[in-house]
């Protein structure tokens, strides 16, 4: 290789690094697209993500999904609620005097509890309803106490389960 074409490679090397780094954003858009990639989703944008499909988007629920507005389910112990998204429900679900038989899936897998306790405040507080919020910690607290259930809870279950109180539940 002549001298002359190594120093148009090493021209062109420079150039190419160059107008790379241009491309790249500086220090400051980088922190923030950390940031915001980091941020927790609010309870509306889990609530859209995971329960529209099924429960609709104002809460009205269907033929065969509950309604979220005006749910005792909802708006009755925070513990059952929170039991309800991290492990799911099946069977008969009375929800005001109407019967519905669809399935919930468990979202304690894929949901953190801070993501968990953003959406239940965020039903709790729509629609129609005025529970109290949850906490992460309550979410935590009841995640715990309930680490070895593999199956989604049933109304029965559910039922017995007094405000507060922790257990295992059927596995």
């Amino acid at each position: 290789m002549t001298e002359l074409m190594k120093a148009r490679r090493s021209a062109l090397t420079i150039a190419v690094l160059v107008a790379g780094a241009a491309l790249l954003p500086d220090g400051a858009a980088l922190a923030q697209a950390g940031a915001q990639a980091k941020a927790p989703r609010t309870g509306a944008q889990v609530f859209a993500s995971t329960c529209a499909a099924c429960h609709q988007a104002q809460g009205e629920g269907t033929d065969v999904y509950p309604p979220l507005a005006g749910s005792e389910w909802v708006n009755g112990p925070e513990s059952r609620v929170v039991r309800i998204i991290l492990h799911g429900l099946v069977g008969d679900v009375e929800v005001q005097g109407q019967v519905y038989n669809g399935a919930m899936p468990a979202w304690g897998p894929s949901l953190s509890d801070e993501e968990i306790a953003a959406v239940a405040t965020y039903i709790r507080a729509s629609f129609g309803n005025r529970a109290l919020p949850i906490s992460a910690a309550t979410v935590a607290q009841v995640r715990a106490a309930n680490t070895g259930r593999t199956t989604p809870w049933t109304m029965p279950e559910l039922l017995l389960i007094k405000a507060g109180e922790k257990t295992q539940g059927r596995r």
